[in-house]
């Protein structure tokens, strides 16, 4: 304790006490530093509304622009190199500076080629790949071997998927520097990625040439027969399978429905031989009674199989087709329609019953 009667270190520092605040009115806050910070002008971060009338903040604005266009400039190219050296939390800052560097319109070209350059590099890291290539063309029209911006151009290029374009700048960067390593291992990488992609777009087009080839063999297979055909737009069927053409034979096998609408049931024939016949089709199928026909009601011998014709007018009719019928000449019937790649047959009792009344009544029998 002193005379005046306030506590202080041995350095005389007065001490908190009940008459005396334990920090004066100036000093920042320290659990807010950022927020104290942005309040004094030599540290903020973006200007007051009453900037135009604080001489304060005026004076360091006209401080940063004192000197001669290449003075400013070259200064903000340090003071962003030097946010730059701080890591990425700080890359932003640094791309003002250099932006605010290339507004000064300094006549060094190679003051502004760097700036340039080094703006690149900044939104390099945004993913700002289109300035990328702007600056780094700005660069280059002032020095067309600045190999940081071939480089950078590169690395954009890579980004946009544009790669011999960006392989070009890699051997324009090492016409120029031809021990650079790393545009030697960018290089690398980008060609490497360009023949993976280069290798899956030449499968693809393989692959979509063999299937266009198939499906006109097979429209060819279908005209040479006669065989009707329609699509019906937006389809999509529910299932994988598709008309095949075994061109050793010379015969087509067709994804077929039998179609059961007293039970609203179906079986679908995955590829059904345009040389075998309904019956021995149907044989198969009811080889075994279908769960839903637990009376074995459904033999060959005890239905009837019919299928869908459609004239010019698109009005839908009904046909039967015999046990001993060959698949092709139902298809090959002149009023018969191979709608979406898919025939289809409809199964029913050969036995009279209301049901089957009242479901031929629908086709006008």
């Amino acid at each position: 304790m002193t005379d005046d009667g306030i506590r202080r270190t041995k350095t005389g520092i007065p001490l908190p006490g009940p008459d005396r605040p334990s920090r004066p009115d100036w000093a920042l806050d320290e659990t807010n530093l950022h927020k104290s910070m942005d309040a004094v002008p030599l540290f903020m971060n973006s200007l007051p509304e009453d900037a135009d009338e604080n001489p304060l903040i005026q004076a360091l604005q006209d401080l940063a622009y004192d000197g001669t266009p290449e003075e400013v400039a070259e200064n903000f190219k340090n003071q962003g190199n030097d946010c730059f050296k701080q890591g990425k939390k700080f890359y932003k800052d640094a791309l003002l500076f250099y932006t605010n560097g290339l507004e000064v319109f300094c006549k060094d070209d190679k003051l502004n080629e760097t700036l340039y350059v080094n703006r690149a590099a900044c939104n390099l890291h945004f993913g700002n790949y289109r300035m990328v290539l702007t600056d780094c063309a700005h660069a280059l029209k002032l020095n067309q071997k600045n190999v940081k911006a071939l480089f950078r151009s590169a690395k954009a290029l890579y980004a946009l998927e544009m790669y011999k374009e960006a392989i070009d700048c890699c051997e324009h960067a090492l016409n120029a520097d031809p021990d650079n390593q790393a545009v030697k291992d960018e290089q690398a990488k980008i060609q490497a990625e360009f023949d993976r992609k280069e290798k899956i777009r030449l499968e693809k087009e393989l692959r979509e040439q063999k299937i266009r080839e198939k499906k006109m063999m097979i429209e060819k297979a279908l005209e040479k027969r006669k065989i009707r055909t329609a699509a019906t737009p937006g389809f999509k069927p529910d299932h994988p399978h598709e008309i095949q053409l075994d061109q050793d034979l010379d015969q087509l096998t067709i994804p077929t429905f039998f179609l059961y609408p007293e039970h609203n049931e179906s079986d679908l024939i995955q590829a059904f031989n345009e040389q075998d016949v309904i019956g021995e089709q149907l044989a198969e199928i009811f080889y075994e009674p279908a769960p839903w026909d637990p009376e074995h009601k459904y033999r060959p011998e005890t239905v009837q199989t019919y299928f869908e014709t459609e004239d010019n007018g698109g009005n839908i009719g009904l046909m039967k087709a015999g046990l001993n019928v060959k698949f092709l000449t139902v298809l090959q019937h002149s009023k018969h329609v191979l709608r979406d790649g898919i025939a289809r047959f409809i199964v029913v009792p050969k036995e009279d019953s209301q049901w089957k009344k009242d479901w031929l009544a629908k086709y006008g029998k």
